[in-house]
């Protein structure tokens, strides 16, 4: 009987202390600094934020982790508030609206006639931990625009980026908020 308390009292014990809960974290809708001067007349009367696609194995809401070995773990404590893809069309929009040349920026849902329509692909979103003491924030984006013609789409303005911040103070939004945003306004300075 004692064995059967002192098991049950183990096991409750085992049970009752449960990992805490994984942190959700965000990239911020602020517009990204670096972008280039916002030009008098917009080259596009109205803009709408086409598809955003977040490249495998980055496109899902466990962080992306690159370890010295050079593999990549899935962090089950820290994750994006939502899938990668939706989180970031915030700050698109924002950095497009910011930028000048996109006139009104809608949604990808909206009714407006658009002049062009901004596709993005983002092919690295992670949490670099390559070097022993050190967390970088790290992301990617190319950023093709598509004039939006009726007989003809075809990309008009092409451009890459990529932006990493540092994550050592553990404020995964702020980081990784830096390091798309510098990725964005990387791939827009770059548009021809």
């Amino acid at each position: 009987m004692a064995f059967l308390a002192l098991a049950l009292t183990i096991c409750v014990g085992c049970l009752s202390s449960a990992p805490p809960p994984a942190k959700a974290w965000t990239v911020d809708a602020a517009p990204p600094s670096g972008l280039p001067p916002v030009e008098p007349k917009p080259v596009f009367a109205a803009t709408r934020l086409g598809g955003v696609s977040v490249l495998a194995p980055y496109d899902q809401p466990a962080f992306t982790v690159r370890r010295s070995d050079g593999s990549l773990a899935f962090d089950p404590a820290n994750r994006f508030a939502a899938q990668p893809a939706a989180l970031l069309k915030g700050p698109f929009m924002a950095g497009l609206a910011a930028d000048g040349r996109f006139g009104h920026v809608v949604p990808q849902a909206s009714i407006v006639s658009a002049d062009a329509v901004v596709e993005v692909t983002v092919p690295e979103l992670s949490l670099d931990c390559r070097k022993e003491g050190a967390r970088k924030a790290r992301a990617s984006v190319t950023v093709n625009v598509v004039r939006n013609g009726r007989a003809v789409r075809d990309v008009a303005l092409s451009g890459s980026g990529a932006g990493e911040a540092d994550a050592e103070n553990g404020d995964y939004s702020a980081a990784f908020s830096a390091a798309v945003g510098a990725a964005f306004a990387n791939a827009l300075s770059g548009l021809k």
